[in-house]
């Protein structure tokens, strides 16, 4: 073997030939030592194995002793490494070796064998001032680590991209510095539906990917999300659509995070997510939403948001609420199947023959509405309110059934009606109403009816809400009679409007306008304040306290809030619970809800007494009876005010009510008694009292309290006189 130091002043020569320091110290030999001192010390405390090989092979020096695994005792020559190195790595070094003869400088990285050991060597070729090669010099660093790191992190590389090319979507990864695609996993290609050789070749940069792939309308907002990508290296979150090469569009979710490498972004990861079918259901869960599905009409939900649009921008436009007359008995005839085709047939009707800037929606049943956008004139929106009404008239044929059908429509104009859509619908079903009672097939103006009965009733509507607040309501007193003695025991308060033109108008006429308008429930709330204040009044005047009792609408009923509201009053004004009572009709109790039985529930535990009115009128049902547990049954006038050939039965029907009542310990109260003829028979029968025109009509507060003072009240003695005549006369 070689020696293992420089001290030989040829080698030191030979591997510095080029050094002009050296060529000048050989001149200068007293400094020739010193020289070759330097350069072997700086030989034999290189960190990395350093060998000296002649132009054959042979090793002329090194400046490491054996090192285990790469060098040993027995290597002379260049060809030992054939022993020492894997068959590859020396046919490298090898060819290596021949290419440093031939005055080029090599690097390759060679195995041990049966050593995971792994080096870099750089071979030099030393050459002497004619350029011929004299030497090769071989530096060799140990890379084990570096090497192990690598094939660590390229099997994980591997592992990664062999579960990227599994996953349903698409990676990518781009240089931070120009946007160049260095990666495109299998996923990406399946989702763009181009090959990856393609993706990588022909698409190598975001802004080429973009003017390939995006859609157009998306173009723009990706690429500036694309430029803060490269200049920031913000992460992103965004979705748009993008186009294959079939044509076909797939909407997709795309996800990017910024590489760190030493602190500074160097690439940027992505992922690309086919949300095409979530989009799809997306879009159909809000076509639902906002469509009808019969009819594929806008329903209620998309007509509020497009009033809610008109009236944001303060644009003039027509409404017109209409429905089918006499839809049910198709349904009932013909069958739901017929009635739904002509709910379609009649939809696809009106989206031909209505003009491009209007809108229809089908509400529910065979109830639509038309928005009219910009109507200038009244004569032009009349002239296509009857084309409408007229096109819809003429016949369709259905499953062989030939079917001629009208339509009703109530019209209400904005800004003329109203300021909200709430208003504007509600006008319109009204005048739609009307347009019904005046007998179909016709339609009706909110704002321009000039049929008197109609204006009335708009007058009354619009009225209404001024009139509580004007204190126009007030309550009459109708005594409530205990029938042997004629005792007044309570009374019932009733609804009166004094009207500032009209003086005082009928509970008949304007509480149904209230029910319709949804003012029902502030007018039942203003009686039952107004009677709890009036039994604290006549209590600190000195009157003797008699329970009132008041008359509740199904809608009041049907309205959260109520038992807290009369227990709220009770309180404010002082008054004992048992001294107000509600009134419900049997008709009420048949369209009511189990919130109408917990209501009343409410009511009687708070101490109120409850009463069943109108009983008999209604479909009657024993189960009301028990299911309420009213404290008080009210006799329908109906059958007190007999009429010729029915009072036999009426008489036996009052005396089983009465009967069963009294049974379940209710208190019995006739109402409408108005001879004296039936007033003996309900005496007779034990009624325990009575309401009627025989004693008293109902009454202002004042005249009531002249009535209070009094305490009891007598039959109408002129009534007393017909009742005697008329019996008198039967006998003769």
């Amino acid at each position: 073997m070689a020696k293992y130091d420089f001290t030989q002043s040829d080698s030191i020569r030979l591997f510095f030939q080029n050094s002009e320091t050296v060529n000048k110290v050989s001149q200068d030999a007293p400094d020739m030592d010193r020289l070759l001192s330097y350069y072997a010390s700086l030989g034999n405390n290189h960190p990395d194995i350093m060998l000296v090989f002649s132009p054959e092979g042979e090793l002329l020096s090194t400046n490491q002793k054996p090192v285990d695994g790469f060098l040993d005792s027995q290597f002379d020559n260049i060809v030992d490494f054939k022993r020492i190195l894997l068959k590859k790595s020396f046919e490298q070094l090898n060819t290596a070796f021949q290419n440093a003869l031939a005055g080029s400088t090599e690097r390759i990285e060679v195995q041990v064998k049966w050593k995971k050991r792994y080096y870099e060597n750089t071979l030099i070729p030393l050459q002497s001032t004619n350029d011929q090669v004299e030497g090769i010099i071989l530096i060799a660093k140990e890379v084990t680590v570096h090497k192990q790191l690598d094939i660590k992190t390229k099997h994980e590389n591997k592992s990664y991209k062999l579960i990227f090319d599994h996953l349903h979507m698409g990676i990518w990864v781009i240089e931070y510095r120009n946007g160049k695609l260095v990666y495109a996993s299998k996923g990406l290609e399946d989702l763009l539906q181009f090959p990856i050789e393609d993706i990588y070749i022909d698409k190598l940069n975001i802004d080429n990917v973009i003017e390939t792939v995006v859609h157009p309308d998306d173009r723009e907002q990706i690429s500036e999300h694309a430029t803060e990508i490269l200049k920031n290296g913000d992460p992103i979150h965004i979705r748009f659509r993008i186009i294959c090469p079939d044509g076909s569009i797939k909407w997709v979710r795309c996800h990017t995070a910024p590489y760190h490498d030493d602190g500074k972004i160097t690439h940027i990861f992505g992922m690309l997510t086919d949300i095409t079918d979530e989009v799809k259901l997306q879009e159909k869960l809000r076509y639902t939403a906002n469509h009808d599905l019969l009819t594929t009409l806008p329903n209620k939900r998309s007509l509020d948001a497009k009033l809610d649009s008109l009236l944001e921008e303060e644009k003039p436009f027509a409404l017109l609420f209409f429905n089918l007359d006499r839809f049910s008995v198709i349904n009932g005839s013909l069958g739901y199947q017929v009635g739904d085709e002509v709910l379609k047939t009649i939809a696809t009707r009106l989206l031909l023959i209505l003009p491009e800037n209007s809108f229809i929606a089908r509400l529910k049943s065979n109830d639509f509405v038309i928005v009219l956008e910009d109507y200038r004139k009244k004569e032009s929106l009349i002239s296509k309110t009857e084309n409408l009404i007229h096109d819809i008239k003429q016949p369709l044929t259905i499953n062989g059934y030939e079917i001629n059908l009208t339509t009703s429509i109530g019209i209400s104009l904005y800004p003329e009606d109203g300021s909200t859509s709430d208003d504007l619908m509600d006008k319109a079903h009204s005048a739609l109403g009307y347009a019904k009672k005046s007998g179909k097939n016709t339609f009706q103006l909110y704002s321009f009816s000039k049929d008197t009965a109609f204006q009335r009733k708009l007058a009354i509507e619009n009225d209404m809400i001024e009139a509580l607040e004007k204190e126009e309501f007030e309550l009459y007193y109708q005594p409530l009679v205990e029938t042997q003695s004629g005792t007044i025991l309570g009374a019932e308060a009733l609804i009166r409007w004094n009207h500032k033109d009209w003086g005082l108008i009928s509970p008949g006429e304007f509480i149904p306008i209230a029910e319709e308008n949804h003012l029902i429930t502030e007018i039942s709330d203003w009686v039952i304040k107004k009677a709890c204040s009036q039994l604290k009044e006549w209590k600190d005047k000195g009157l003797q306290p008699i329970p009132i009792s008041v008359n509740l609408s199904p809608i009041r009923l049907m309205k959260k809030g109520l038992t807290d509201y009369v227990k709220r009053q009770l309180e404010t004004f002082q008054v004992p619970a048992e001294f107000l009572g509600v009134e419900i009709t049997e008709s009420s109790l048949l369209k009511s809800e189990q919130g109408v039985v917990a209501t009343l529930a409410e009511l009687k535990e708070l101490g109120v007494r409850i009463a069943i009115d109108d009983f008999g009128t209604g479909f009657s049902s024993l189960n009301y009876l028990r299911e309420y547990q009213a404290d008080t049954l009210k006799i329908d006038q109906v059958f007190i005010q007999s009429r010729d050939g029915q009072v036999e039965k009426d008489n036996v029907i009052v005396g089983s009510v009465m009967q069963m009542a009294k049974g379940l310990n209710m208190r019995i109260v006739a109402e409408g008694v108005e001879e004296y003829g039936q007033y003996r028979f309900l005496r007779n029968r034990e009624c325990d009292l009575i309401q009627g025109y025989l004693f008293s009509r109902p009454v202002p507060v004042t005249d009531f309290e002249g009535l209070l003072v009094k305490g009891k009240l007598e039959p109408d003695p002129v009534k007393i006189e017909k009742d005697r005549q008329r019996r008198k006369n039967k006998t003769t």
